[in-house]
């Protein structure tokens, strides 16, 4: 038998979808040619999300791990920069079928 999965909190849950929100309203803009496109997010623990992006230069799909709590400007604009993504070094390979590629951004 699996583990039991035990729900988060509702306050927790509630607090950490209003920053997920907050966040992917910072990241959602006019799209450019040349800059990966936000396609997705979901929380994935209690200060854990994992956004996902599409390379406009390669036919990949990165699942980038984040904290929720520790999102700012640096972050947001390196998300941003499609030469931060292309990054071969950050890559992991993915067990997210949503994903091509994995970028864990936790200690960023």
């Amino acid at each position: 038998m699996g583990e039991a999965v035990t729900p988060p909190e509702p306050d927790t849950e509630q607090a950490a979808a209003g920053r997920l929100l907050d966040l992917v309203r910072s990241l959602v803009t006019t799209h450019v040619s040349w800059k990966p496109l936000l396609i997705g997010a979901v929380i994935t623990g209690d200060d854990h999300m994992r956004l996902y992006f599409r390379s406009p230069e390669r036919d990949r799909t990165y699942g980038v791990d984040v904290l929720i709590s520790q999102t700012g400007p640096g972050l947001l604009g390196a998300l941003t920069s499609p030469a931060y993504l292309a990054n071969e070094y950050l890559h992991r390979p993915s067990d997210d079928p949503h994903c091509d590629v994995l970028v864990d951004l936790t200690d960023y």
